[in-house]
């Protein structure tokens, strides 16, 4: 969390992530990152079809959602 909260709006790639968190110099299984992510999103109750706190942006990483999501229903 601290890796990708620290970088909120950016996206962190999972090279970044392994290196930066488990210290992995080297490619190994993404798993790794998505079963911690699993907890993570379940810990904060972030649905994974409808993303507020943790975005995957695929073939690029991680970000962090900085800030509050748009209010929609609001026309005010």
């Amino acid at each position: 969390m601290h890796a990708l909260i620290a970088r909120a709006g950016t996206v962190v790639s999972r090279e970044e992530l392994m290196r930066d968190v488990w210290g992995v110099t080297f490619w190994t299984s993404s798993k790794t990152i998505d079963v911690h992510l699993g907890w993570v999103r379940r810990k904060l109750g972030d649905d994974t079809r409808q993303p507020r706190l943790i975005t995957t942006i695929r073939g690029q990483g991680l970000r962090f959602e900085s800030g509050e999501p748009a209010d929609l229903t609001d026309t005010a």
